[in-house]
């Protein structure tokens, strides 16, 4: 309810044009109608469309908001999720609907992933992802923008949810920040590497774009910031650099994720031919 009521208030103020002077104001506020809202709903988004029947006179207002979220989610299109998505590998969004979306992810090149263990594709985070690919796969083009766990990235569990990626969008460019505590990340140089939140998992810049009358697979676009969070004694930092950089600044290395793994980091294959003439005249008969 917090940042619902927060950006009413804010983009209230702004379309009032209380941020400028009483001379200009008359000329730039928008005056809403008696039946207009502003397109912000409160409602979540990992659920399916349902309705609240019968609720008493008090939670009216949550029935009224979900309706009108309703619309949004079943008959207008979705062209740009923006966000960043909570890490839960506990997820609590159990809803049928998007676990079942995520089911997507449980397969890589036609087959089962085999995996024992694979729950961390409940995270809410993956769940996100596949809420905003499947709008956008259903609208037809637009953007996924996300800043999320990096584990995505190269996590072999992961990899049919990087085919399934990469199969629905046309251009991704992936910018990790790293950052993790847990993996004890330094800089290629030995460096010190923060985390650009007061977290411990590292993350990742996500743009996935679909251009519309056009397939995948996609070209994925990567780039790494490492560093210090902020700059100390003058030194180059990780807040500095995204302040000053974006796509057409930051120099990409481009590739095209390949069976098995679908890799959205970079990799050294340059012996990849030799490990696996190897590994097959090791395997026994």
């Amino acid at each position: 309810m917090a940042p619902y009521a927060v950006a009413h208030f804010k983009l209230g103020l702004q379309l009032a044009g209380r941020d400028l002077p009483d001379s200009q104001r008359h000329a730039w506020a928008y005056d809403f109608a008696s039946d207009e809202r502003l397109g912000v709903y409160l409602t979540n988004s990992l659920e399916a469309p349902h309705e609240y029947p019968g609720l008493p006179l008090f939670t009216q207002f949550v029935a009224d908001e979900t309706a009108a979220a309703n619309r949004v989610k079943q008959d207008l299109p979705i062209m740009v999720v923006i966000g960043n998505p909570p890490y839960s590998g506990h997820s609590a969004n159990k809803g049928e609907w998007i676990s079942g979306l995520v089911r997507d992810y449980y397969q890589v090149d036609g087959n089962p992933l085999g995996e024992h263990n694979p729950k961390y594709l409940l995270d809410d985070y993956v769940k996100f992802m596949r809420f905003g690919q499947w709008h956008i796969d259903r609208s037809g083009g637009g953007i996924l923008a996300f800043i999320s766990n990096n584990g995505y990235l190269d996590n072999p569990t992961f990899r049919g949810m990087r085919q399934s990626l990469v199969n629905s969008f046309t251009d991704i460019y992936i910018l990790n920040l790293h950052g993790s505590s847990k993996k004890r990340e330094v800089a290629p140089d030995g460096s010190p590497d923060e985390n650009v939140f007061d977290i411990q998992q590292g993350v990742a810049i996500g743009l996935f774009v679909k251009e519309p009358g056009k397939r995948g697979p996609g070209v994925v676009r990567y780039a790494d910031l490492w560093g210090l969070r902020e700059s100390k004694a003058g030194g180059a930092s990780k807040y500095e650099w995204l302040l000053t950089h974006d796509i057409s600044s930051t120099g990409w290395d481009a590739t095209s994720p390949q069976t098995p793994f679908y890799l959205f980091v970079r990799q050294d294959d340059s012996a990849r031919d030799e490990y696996h003439a190897l590994w097959v005249s090791k395997m026994p008969l």
